[in-house]
């Protein structure tokens, strides 16, 4: 169940509770046990904390347990035993034991690219356009499975709308989006008069397990450099980061989402040319034109249409895109946006997956070309700098570890 506020609380019985809840977007997770509502432990664990011995004996509460938090797989964790004895009983109920149970999942994780949690921004800094900000300062990572993950269930709405027929596979971003101004942090993102409107860059990785893929994400063979692009799975995924991922987080309503989901490729310009170097390796770019997607924007005139807490990270997630910046001429609220996705995409592999790395930038319908050539060489950037190697070798096999 979830709780008030931005903690999700999940009732293990006779009046204990587990608390989860995300601070912030930096990958940490804050977990409490409450037995009648007064918390007798509370931990931030970050990427790679250790577990937490939780130790109490008292007439009526018997706990020994190991608490942790594996922020990859998006799993909170315990072994030992917790037990509770009533008042005026005299049998003590296991509530929990244990070797490692997972006592709930959760999403988003901290995730990876090309082997590695370390964010590399990359960065606009213009004088007509501006300067951009990291959306989370560590790799966002979103199971796009069937479960309903706690805390957000993102993953599951896109994988049930955009991709029932595909197998489930993990999505690792780091983001980026217009500065967000003033000591409101009213964003750009989310202001339809700026060319950030609904605009973010930067870069993925989609991981697809070979126990359920006989093939990359994003690619009809895993034949390395000669490997056919599948231009679907891409735009689906965009749609499904701007749609769920990005704005059904921020607090757009399921139902105005919903009238985006819908994938018709005849109406979309779609433009491949040969593959070009960059670092020491090879990459596909791609470009897809006129994706029409929903928008954050909020208006303030009355009657129109607000945000909802669809999360207990709404909140976080306002913070990090920007605040809610109504428009005095923008009176509807949640205006779709079609949007221009231009960008370079190759696959490496090792034993256990496949792993689709995509570095792009984006631009909205009637906004000068030249911001999306500044947030593509901002992207190339990174790409020459932290990523020299992560596309296909010269040699045009996909890179294996």
């Amino acid at each position: 169940m979830a709780g008030a506020g931005d903690e999700h609380v999940l009732d293990l019985g006779h009046g204990l509770e587990l608390r989860c809840s995300m601070p912030s977007l930096d990958g940490a997770v804050r977990v409490a046990i409450a037995f009648h509502d007064r918390e007798l432990f509370s931990s931030v664990f970050r990427p790679q904390s250790p577990p937490h011995a939780v130790r109490h004996a008292g007439e009526h509460l018997d706990v020994s347990l190991e608490l942790g938090v594996d922020a990859f797989a998006g799993e909170v964790r315990a072994g030992g035993h917790l037990k509770v004895r009533p008042p005026l009983a005299h049998d003590w109920h296991a509530v929990i034991d244990a070797d490692d149970d997972v006592l709930l999942r959760f999403s988003p994780g901290v995730g990876q690219v090309g082997g590695s949690s370390a964010v590399q921004e990359p960065l606009v800094i213009d004088e007509r356009f501006g300067r951009s900000q990291l959306c989370t300062p560590a790799v966002l990572r979103i199971f796009v499975t069937e479960e309903d993950r706690e805390v957000s269930r993102s993953g599951a709405l896109a994988k049930r709308r955009l991709f029932a027929d595909l197998p489930p596979f993990v999505f690792n971003t780091v983001a980026c989006v217009g500065q967000a101004q003033g000591a409101d942090r009213l964003g750009l993102y989310t202001n339809p008069a700026s060319h950030w409107f609904n605009v973010f860059f930067g870069y993925y990785q989609l991981d697809a397990a070979k126990a359920d893929w006989s093939r990359p994400f994003g690619y009809r063979t895993a034949d390395g450099l000669a490997s056919e692009i599948a231009v679907e799975d891409v735009a689906r995924l965009g749609k499904s980061d701007w749609n769920f991922f990005s704005n059904w987080n921020y607090g757009v309503a399921e139902d105005v989402v919903d009238r985006y989901t819908g994938l018709d490729m005849d109406t979309m310009a779609v433009h491949q040319p040969p593959p070009e170097r960059i670092g020491a390796s090879l990459w596909h770019p791609l470009t897809i034109d006129q994706v029409e997607v929903a928008s954050t924007y909020e208006s303030d005139a009355p009657g129109a249409q607000r945000l909802a807490e669809n999360t207990i990270l709404a909140g976080v997630w306002r913070d990090s895109f920007g605040r809610p910046n109504p428009q005095p001429d923008w009176t509807e609220s949640f205006a779709a946006t079609k949007l221009r996705a231009s960008m370079w995409m190759a696959y490496w592999e090792d034993a256990e997956a496949y792993h689709t790395t995509i570095f792009g930038g984006t631009l909205t319908e009637g906004t000068d070309p030249a911001f999306l050539a500044l947030q593509l060489d901002a992207v190339r950037t990174v790409m020459e700098r932290s990523y020299p190697e992560l596309g296909f070798p010269p040699t045009g096999q996909a890179r294996t570890d």
